[in-house]
């Protein structure tokens, strides 16, 4: 097994509009366009295994904050850590002090950001059509940019947050939601 990251190249761009396409619901849209563009500015990442292409992880980064845009393993490839090697060789790229991301609250890709040490510390209103909530994921990686309040906005809150998928259910203290949030994330996906 041989596995590699790179930047895309212009190549790659076949694979990832159409890895994007057959994952467009859990994704959010980027024409063809706009990920050709990335591309250029070289701010995608590509994994592959064995010479094959098996996910990619495009981001805008500016100065030592880096901003997950877009993050997609093929179906095939997920749950055998090809998708946590593709974050940490990102990590190792971008130096980073701090990485954000959103995630939609009803995906399994939340428990995978979870487990890659990010924290959920928002949860705000997607997009017009789909009409999800979308978890607000910040991974802190520079110890000086920890706050000292009594409650770090980064620290997970035992009292907003389910204890069987560690999700938000309620509004954290000090956040202006302008709306109610009911439990969200997995409450489909319990046993019966």
């Amino acid at each position: 097994m041989n596995l590699d990251f790179r930047i895309a190249a212009d190549a790659d761009l076949c694979y990832i509009v159409s890895l994007e396409h057959r994952n467009k619901e859990s994704l959010g849209f980027l024409p063809t366009m706009a990920i050709s563009e990335r591309i250029a500015k070289r701010t995608v990442i590509l994994g592959r295994l064995n010479g094959d292409p098996f996910g990619y992880l495009l981001y805008d980064g500016r100065g030592r904050d880096v901003n997950v845009l877009q993050a997609c393993i093929q179906y095939d490839a997920r749950r055998r850590l090809y998708g946590a090697s593709l974050y940490q060789w990102a990590l190792a790229l971008w130096q980073p002090d701090f990485v954000r991301l959103k995630c939609a609250a009803d995906l399994e890709a939340n428990l995978f950001w979870r487990s890659m040490g990010l924290a959920c510390v928002a949860v705000v209103d997607g997009g017009t059509r789909r009409r999800r909530k979308l978890n607000v994921w910040h991974h802190y990686l520079t110890p000086q940019l920890i706050t000292t309040s009594a409650t770090p906005v980064y620290q997970r809150r035992e009292d907003c947050h389910d204890a069987e998928t560690g999700f938000l259910v309620t509004v954290p203290a000090g956040f202006d939601d302008r709306g109610s949030l009911g439990k969200l994330a997995w409450s489909n996906r319990k046993p019966f």
